[in-house]
């Protein structure tokens, strides 16, 4: 089985046949798609690692999102909340007003991709990485022990893969790929993990 997690690109957001239409389902193989609209980074690892846990996974497809996203516990019970920069909550306000750095988010994603790395490896499932940065971004800017530890081997932008909106908005809806971007995701996916 082929695990696919991410946010909304991957969850398929603005599609009108989602379940049909986005990457996941056009690769054409038994598959689970857990993506979630505003999901963090580190949502996306405990969300990962939750479900492998408890289902035999073989191939996991994993899009990390944009790195200034984070994951919060709730104060009751064991839910988890979202924050991002343009969130208008509490708690994003007083989080990115106040903790936010762009090193820590740096930081942030390669301990991310570092952790995934090696579960994925101590229990033998294969993995293909993608995520959201600009072609011309580079994440290391700013190197931390995370990024000297984790694999150097590129993660693909699917901004790359289907082009920017500016660029290219025949691949999108408003902001996110449409049924074309979508196909052009499945097929370099497709071609990476089999």
């Amino acid at each position: 089985m082929i695990l696919f997690d991410g946010c909304s690109w991957t969850w398929g957001d603005e599609l009108e046949n989602r379940e049909k239409t986005r990457f996941s389902s056009l690769i054409g193989h038994n598959h689970v798609n857990i993506g979630q609209c505003g999901k963090s980074n580190d949502g996306i690892l405990r969300t990962t690692i939750d479900f492998c846990e408890k289902n035999e996974v073989d191939i996991a497809v994993i899009q990390f999102t944009l790195i200034s996203r984070r994951e919060i516990m709730r104060e009751t019970g064991n839910k988890y909340y979202h924050i991002t920069p343009h969130g208008k909550d509490d708690k994003s306000i007083e989080y990115y007003r106040n903790l936010h750095t762009r090193q820590d988010d740096c930081a942030n994603y390669y301990k991310n991709k570092f952790i995934l790395e090696q579960y994925f490896k101590s229990n033998g499932i294969k993995y293909y990485f993608v995520d959201l940065t600009k072609p011309k971004d580079a994440l290391d800017f700013q190197n931390s022990s995370w990024y000297d530890i984790s694999n150097k081997k590129p993660v693909i932008s699917l901004k790359s893969v289907i082009g920017r909106m500016r660029t290219n908005p025949e691949n999108y809806v408003t902001g996110h790929p449409n049924e074309k971007g979508h196909k052009l995701i499945a097929d370099h996916i497709y071609e990476n993990i089999f």
